[in-house]
């Protein structure tokens, strides 16, 4: 198991006795980036695709690193 796997299940355990506990508990509006420094707003590279993809051709690896981003964005909270 990863070790942020594991910090993660002790903060959700004993997360309600940490006198911090609203620093968990933001909204995705509170941690997300400004949209200067967002990466995931710039257009996606075809270099990038390939150096994440090289087993795919071009469009694949485009396709396949879009729908990466994708992902991220709704994982984050952050909507399309």
């Amino acid at each position: 198991m990863h070790p942020l796997e594991l910090f993660d299940r002790f903060r959700r355990w004993f997360g309600w006795v940490a006198p911090g506990r609203q620093l968990w508990e933001r909204k995705p509006e509170q941690v997300a980036p400004d949209r200067s420094d967002d990466w995931l707003l710039d257009p996606p590279s075809l270099d990038e695709a390939r150096l994440l993809f090289p087993q795919l051709d071009e469009e694949r690896a485009l396709l396949r690193y879009q729908q990466l981003r994708l992902e991220m964005r709704e994982r984050d909270g952050r909507g399309f």
